[in-house]
């Protein structure tokens, strides 16, 4: 009889062991396969909005590798180099509508993106970077 119980409580205790160490690998290899699948989605999407601006994709690439850039996280939108800009509390990139065919409105497919947002406190827009999209810059940019 004692041995029954015994048995019964070991088997018992495996049984739970064995199903909770089951439940926590399907849990783990399931958010790993979704964050694959976020990732490529991730990339996909971009690589698709860089097919329509490579030239300023390349630009802002080119800017965030550049000596003492990689904390910068903010950029002006100006008409042209005309444009006097007064001086800014901290640093940002410049971008100009003469070099960009039609900027703004890829500045909003970009913000639609969820890669930038605005951020204009007074006259000349200024956008923020999200860091998601300063990584895929980064990466395949």
């Amino acid at each position: 009889m004692a041995f029954d119980l015994m048995s019964t409580a070991i088997g018992f205790l495996v049984g739970t062991a064995t199903g909770a160490a089951g439940g926590y690998f399907a849990s783990k290899y399931t958010d790993r396969r979704r964050e694959q699948e976020a990732a490529k989605k991730a990339k996909k999407q971009f690589l698709a909005i860089k097919k329509q601006m490579p030239q300023l994709l390349a630009e802002m690439s080119t800017d965030l590798a550049g000596e003492g850039n990689a904390d910068i996280r903010e950029l002006f939108v100006l008409p042209n180099r005309k444009v006097c800009l007064g001086g800014s509390e901290k640093p940002r990139f410049i971008y100009y509508e003469e070099d960009h065919n039609n900027l703004r409105g890829k500045l909003d497919i970009l913000e639609n993106a969820g890669y930038i947002c605005d951020v204009t406190p007074k006259n000349t827009p200024i956008f923020r970077m999200a860091e998601e999209f300063v990584e895929l810059l980064a990466r395949w940019g």
